[in-house]
């Protein structure tokens, strides 16, 4: 099967135009159902139009996780998104078969994802295998790194960290990102630009306890240059020493002070750029994360909710909070 094994849909439905409350309660209602309706497509669907260009083509990889052998088909964003392709997805990753996406264009026409393959760089990625949530602090607290743009969670423990870019070719962010794994103790064989991420919305049969994979959406809507990360040369070695694994404010401060500093750092909601999901976000990381009441979240949040566009009245952000303390995922007391 090829990628002309599916016929073209031009009416592939847009996960970013959808009410995103609608996909939250589709994914709680989705994680408690049996193998046989694992995935989400809509999950899928919105990070592949989320990450890539509408132009963009990309690569598809399914691998089985009892033989090792993969299957890989190339073709265009919408191509990706079509119905009968995530059916297709969602078909073998329900016969335990792993699913990944490039984070990186390939060109047009492109028959494999090698390095001469790649049309444009859109991501710098960082492959944290242990301790997601303590490697996160620390690349918060760095004044040379942009906030991530989204952070996969593909197993306990473990994420695919990303940074929307763009003026990036092959060699400097290779280099960039063999820097930043070296930093974290991150997993340095995750550094080509032919990297592929696990896909949002399916699960992961690597474990015997298969993990749901999921995203973080943070800051989208900001697209970074290299002039934003820490200048590599070409001539300089990368450092093998691991940046000292650290959480400024551990000790320091209370909960509540900790979730003001984070949620200075972190942009407001705005309406038409994921302004409802980034909310439930925040909700989920202030007040789960932080193990805070809802009336001490409410508090903390007040500034950050008067900068979004438009701010949430009293009742909505309550709302959301009880939501976010009630259905979230982040583990309690994560980011103390």
């Amino acid at each position: 099967m090829d990628h002309t094994d599916f016929r073209s849909d031009s009416s592939c439905r847009d996960g970013l135009r959808r009410g995103l409350s609608q996909d939250l309660v589709r994914f709680q209602r989705s994680w408690g159902r049996v193998m046989l309706r694992a995935g989400s497509i809509n999950e899928a669907e919105m990070f592949l139009r989320t990450s890539l260009e509408s132009d963009d083509w990309t690569a598809l990889l399914l691998k089985n996780c009892d033989t090792g052998e993969p299957a890989q088909r190339i073709g265009s964003v919408a191509w990706a998104c079509s119905d009968p392709v995530q059916e297709w997805l969602l078909e073998r990753n329900n016969t335990r078969h792993s699913v990944y996406a490039n984070v990186n264009a390939l060109a047009s026409g492109a028959r494999s994802r090698r390095r001469g393959d790649i049309a444009a760089v859109r991501h710098v990625f960082l492959d944290v295998d242990r301790d997601a949530n303590e490697v996160l602090l620390q690349l918060e607290s760095r004044s040379d790194m942009p906030p991530p743009s989204y952070v996969v969670h593909t197993s306990p423990g473990r994420a695919h960290v990303l940074w929307r870019v763009r003026g990036f070719d092959t060699p400097a962010v290779e280099r960039l990102q063999k820097q930043l794994a070296a930093d974290v103790d991150g997993d340095l064989a995750a550094t080509s630009v032919t990297q592929m991420t696990r896909l949002p919305g399916f699960w992961n049969h690597k474990y015997s306890d298969p993990y749901r994979v999921w995203i973080d959406y943070r800051d989208v809507c900001r697209v970074f240059t290299p002039e934003e990360f820490p200048s590599i040369a070409p001539s300089e070695p990368i450092s093998s020493e691991p940046v000292a694994r650290r959480c400024v404010w551990r000790g320091r401060r209370a909960p509540t002070d900790r979730a003001v500093i984070y949620l200075s750092r972190v942009p407001p909601a705005v309406t038409g750029h994921h302004g409802d999901l980034r909310t439930f976000q925040t909700c989920c990381r202030v007040v789960r994360g932080f193990a805070l009441t809802v009336d001490e979240a409410f508090g903390v949040l007040a500034e950050w909710n008067a900068r979004c566009e438009p701010p949430w009245t009293e009742r909505e952000l309550r709302e959301k909070i009880r939501s976010a303390r009630r259905n979230g995922r982040e583990p309690i007391g994560g980011l103390l």
